[in-house]
């Protein structure tokens, strides 16, 4: 059984180092803080990952009671291309974002927003994410998000200080704000097509060599971004990425220009996608196909000690011993069977809190219930072959 464990070990290490390498996390920093009230509170949005990212979109909440928000800033941001640009809601207490680095960001980690902050009442205040996505920069729009980490800042009132002689601070350098122009050219037309055998966004337009950022909306609101470029006379095709849940999209697209001037919208065009099956990831499928594997090498197991144990008492007189020798056999079989499902289930465990999709994980729990059903299936038919 040694052996068998260490085989799982292993198949299970191919099917999920991809899922935990890829994990990227959005975070607030600093992370944790002291401040009095009156001061000023520099926080900024960083996504990091060790894989090249293209876009990435949140909502961040701050408690108004605490915190009065003086502005949102992109300067110095990975972002290049704000789809929805940073905007504060004092009333709610949110910063919401969504952007793309056209050409993706290939650092470990990046500013997205830097948020300046007042603290304006005595208390102990928390800013966490109410969504947050980052997606890879690999054409095909793979959510890749991982942790979505928060800030815990303490506020104490403002301390009396002694009457010195103020020395004026030094003047920080103003870096100016990069501002992002209105959309000025014509929009692209777009429809659905195909390119090597597989669907696609087919466009045309007046830019030629334009960056093309092409948007997928799901019924539910969630989006994919993907990019592209047009060639020489404007035209451009951008496969479908397979990363898409199964439902309806409507997908538009934005072409940029080198200068940063970018075009309306294209025309909307509504798409269907994928199957039941198209919802099942890789990881997933290995799992399966591990669990299959598992069970064609306990019954193959079971089927030679039972041969072997027929060949070797064929010439046994006393069918009563026979029969005791097979269903010693029986039991040990049962043994391995229930050994090996529970050390796959464990696993299955282990991985899963790995797991941050919502899909995903009611898969994962699919999974492991079927796991269960084959044991008491295979148990069974054990116990059978003992009457």
């Amino acid at each position: 059984m040694a052996k068998i464990y260490s085989k799982i070990a292993i198949f299970s290490f191919l099917v999920f180092s991809p899922l935990l390498s890829y994990a990227a996390t959005l975070s607030v920093s600093p992370a944790t803080g002291s401040y009095e009230v009156g001061n000023k509170v520099v926080v900024k949005v960083l996504a990091a990952s060790n894989v090249s990212f293209n876009a990435v979109s949140g909502l961040l909440s701050f408690p108004s009671s605490l915190f009065a928000v003086e502005s949102v800033s992109k300067t110095n941001s990975i972002l290049n291309f704000w789809v929805t640009p940073p905007t504060a809601s004092k009333t709610l207490g949110t910063v919401k974002f969504e952007g793309v680095a056209m050409n993706g960001f290939h650092g470990s980690v990046g500013t997205v927003v830097t948020v300046n902050l007042r603290a304006i009442k005595a208390g102990s205040a928390k800013l966490s994410f109410q969504s947050g996505q980052i997606l890879a920069n690999d054409g095909q729009g793979t959510d890749i998000t991982g942790n979505l980490n928060g800030a815990t800042y303490s506020i104490k009132e403002a301390s009396v200080k002694p009457s010195v002689p103020v020395v004026p601070e030094p003047e920080e350098e103003v870096v100016p704000e990069v501002v992002q122009p209105a959309p000025s050219l014509k929009a692209p037309e777009i429809m659905l097509g195909s390119k090597y055998g597989a669907s696609a966004i087919v466009g045309t337009s007046e830019h030629d060599k334009a960056q093309v950022l092409i948007t997928f909306v799901a019924e539910d609101g969630a989006k994919v971004f993907i990019t592209g470029a047009s060639d020489d006379e404007g035209g451009f095709i951008v496969l479908i990425p397979n990363s898409l849940k199964q439902g309806k999209y409507e997908v538009t697209a934005v072409m940029i220009k080198a200068d940063k001037a970018n075009t309306e919208t294209s025309n909307v065009i509504k798409i269907n996608v994928g199957n039941i099956f198209t919802d099942i990831s890789k990881e997933v499928w290995g799992l399966i196909a591990l669990l299959i594997l598992l069970i064609l090498y306990l019954l193959i197991r079971i089927y030679f000690h039972l041969r072997r144990d027929k060949d070797k008492d064929k010439n046994i007189d006393q069918e009563k011993n026979k029969k005791g020798m097979l269903n010693y056999q029986l039991e040990k079989a049962e043994e391995d069977v229930h050994k090996s499902f529970k050390a796959l289930e464990a696993d299955v465990s282990d991985r899963a809190r790995g797991i941050v999709n919502p899909v995903e994980r009611d898969n994962i729990e699919a999974l492991k219930k079927d796991i269960e059903s084959t044991e008491q299936v295979i148990i069974k038919e054990i116990k059978d072959l003992e009457k």
